[in-house]
């Protein structure tokens, strides 16, 4: 049986749980306190009740702190999954761990649909292929897959705009945008803008309807870190 020792120094309270490897084969290492405390087969044994919740509370902070980060399953031993999953081992019951996990599933879906909408169906790829580590048989993950499939299929115009030059909303951005509304009402087609706000979106979309004489444009707003118009070719 493999012995696991955590060790408390004192009013640091430094969480130590060394050698606990990850489903990747990886370690995860935490330091605290004063007295021993071992885990072996995943139970902690420590005759103060108090103190055990303390250590799980700890565990629980930093597990969520990389979930926040978006620190899902690297880097190796400081993850929330890494950390979750040594949670759940010393108290398998333990409804927050548990729901961090269902989480980082849901997350990598999110992560893989805002890839898909960009058009990164590899990185879609990675994040379902991760997500499925976790939980193979999950309807939501399933779902992102079939989404992303069908994506693949749908011919797709992407016209990426700087971003420097919408933020001065230049003349030459805007003769731009006129180009692509045209682009869009020749082709009776659908679109998606990708900009950094919605009020930046908005404005995208007002400047693209105004160079088609109001012709109703179909399409949606979305965030992304990069400006595009992405106009799906009907038919495809």
């Amino acid at each position: 049986m493999n012995v696991r020792i955590l060790k408390i120094f004192g009013i640091s309270l430094l969480l130590l749980l060394a050698a606990c490897a990850s489903q990747d084969g990886d370690t995860f290492v935490y330091s605290r306190s004063e007295e021993e405390v071992r885990i072996e087969g995943g139970a902690m044994s420590n005759s103060d009740p108090i103190v055990r919740q303390r250590i799980l509370a700890d565990m629980l902070y930093e597990a969520q702190l990389a979930f926040e980060d978006n620190r899902l399953m690297t880097p190796p031993g400081n993850n929330a999954y890494d950390g979750f999953r040594m949670i759940l081992d010393i108290d398998p019951e333990n409804v927050v761990a548990q729901q961090g996990i269902r989480d980082i599933v849901l997350r990598y879906v999110e992560l893989a649909d805002a890839a898909t909408q960009l058009r990164q169906y590899d990185n879609a790829e990675n994040f379902l292929n991760r997500a499925v580590r976790i939980d193979g048989n999950n309807k939501a993950v399933a779902d992102a897959r079939d989404r992303l499939e069908r994506a693949r299929n749908i011919q797709m115009d992407i016209f990426t705009l700087d971003g420097e030059a919408l933020t001065e909303r230049s003349l030459q951005t805007m003769v731009k945008l006129g180009e692509i509304g045209q682009h869009i009402r020749n082709l009776e087609a659908t679109f998606l803008i990708n900009a950094r706000t919605d009020e930046e979106g908005r404005w995208i979309y007002k400047i693209m309807r105004e160079a088609v004489g109001g012709y109703r444009l179909r399409g949606n707003i979305g965030i992304a870190a990069q400006p595009s118009i992405q106009v799906v070719v009907p038919g495809s």
